[in-house]
């Protein structure tokens, strides 16, 4: 099973287990089960990797714990608020999947919380086939059930390359529009916070470092060594302007001035349309707003490790020539070895409460215009 034979426009390419479209910022929540067992997919070799940041935003808002009984977990809640809203989150849930989960009264706070969550881990396996989906939440002094659900990314890999808009920024005719690019390049880097493959411990990083000392220890040919070079030349020449705050500031003047004039022209300007919506609808979110990572989530084996949000989204040199060819196949090979995947997660409560902004419009918008602005590269040969 490849994880990523093509990108973007001609990306799916495997089948997932059922996700649904469409998240908030919820408070404390913990899984029925301390351990993650879902969909498992066929790499080969891996080493261990970080993602872009050690704590996303969401999860600022949030924590996790493996066990209620843990005295964090509990420390600033209303004991008697928390027992009396589980009784009822228990009671529907019970009713909805024909279970007999009993609320245990002889036992002190938490360890009956705890001891009913147990019983629940294992009447639900019997009763639900996607039962781990299923989390018990805190949130706003609130204690509830809820169904988990992910934004399906397509198991795809988003990698943006940056040697084409080089080119076009020093080419006759293409400045222009490359300025314009440049400044979809900031937004994605300094607003959505996706991660540059020439920053130490960017995931793409350790993966062309890599590929260096394979080249290096193998004798590669002169060609793919030259493209091993301009991927560190030009990268960190681009990462001066793609990080520099001017290329941001002049998005809105660059963006209103610019009037397409060729078929290129007039397909770039579509892409570049869609992030300055989101550009202005969204100035300060990030694309990680609704991940919570799952080494904070669960308990997992200890061959088990979730594919994280900078394995398959980043800024990468190229995605043509040998040098991606490779890049791609080390990739491939080491993420078929993980058991799960981030994805952007939402909550949908049981008892059927409101929750603000509980939707994916934000990444469907973000992915689909990601996903966009590859096709721009992989349909034209610059």
């Amino acid at each position: 099973m490849d994880y990523a034979n093509k990108l973007s426009t001609d990306r799916k390419i495997t089948e997932k287990t059922n996700r649904t479209a469409t998240s908030s910022a919820v408070g404390i929540f913990r899984a029925v089960d301390a351990e993650a067992e879902r969909w498992r997919a066929n790499f080969k070799g891996h080493t261990e990797i970080r993602s872009a940041c050690d704590v996303t935003n969401a999860f600022l808002k949030m924590q996790f714990y493996p066990r209620l009984q843990e005295t964090e977990v509990v420390q600033d809640c209303d004991s008697l608020k928390m027992e009396r809203e589980f009784k009822k989150s228990l009671s529907i849930i019970n009713k909805k999947f024909s279970l007999s989960v009993v609320a245990c009264k002889n036992i002190p706070f938490p360890y009956n919380i705890a001891e009913s969550m147990s019983q629940l881990k294992e009447q639900l396996k019997e009763a639900v086939p996607d039962w781990r989906e299923i989390r018990l939440i805190h949130h706003n002094n609130s204690t509830f059930f809820a169904m988990e659900e992910r934004y399906d990314t397509g198991m795809s890999l988003y990698y943006i390359p940056v040697i084409p808009l080089y080119n076009f920024l020093y080419q006759r005719g293409t400045s222009r529009i490359g300025k314009l690019l440049l400044s979809v390049y900031a937004y994605i880097y300094q607003i959505l916070d996706v991660p540059y493959y020439r920053i130490e411990g960017c995931y793409l990083n350790s993966v062309y470092d890599m590929l260096e000392s394979w080249v290096l220890d193998d004798g590669a040919e002169e060609d793919l060594l030259q493209e091993i070079e301009d991927a560190k030349r030009i990268g960190d020449h681009m990462y001066s302007l793609i990080s520099d705050p001017k290329s941001i500031c002049q998005f809105k003047k660059r963006f209103k001035s610019f009037t397409p004039k060729t078929d290129f022209e007039h397909q770039c300007m579509r892409v570049v349309s869609s992030f300055f919506e989101l550009f202005t609808s969204y100035p300060k979110v990030r694309i990680d707003r609704k991940f919570y990572p799952m080494r904070f989530r669960d308990k997992e084996q200890e061959d088990e490790r979730p594919i994280t949000l900078d394995n398959y989204v980043s800024f990468c040199a190229s995605i043509r020539g040998c040098l991606f060819e490779s890049l791609c196949q080390s990739v491939n090979e080491e993420l078929q070895e993980y058991s799960e995947i981030d994805e952007p997660t939402r909550f949908i409560p049981f008892d059927g409460r409101t929750i603000a902004d509980n939707d994916f419009e934000f990444e469907h918008k973000v992915f689909e215009s990601l996903d966009s602005l590859i096709a721009i590269w992989q349909n034209h040969n610059f």
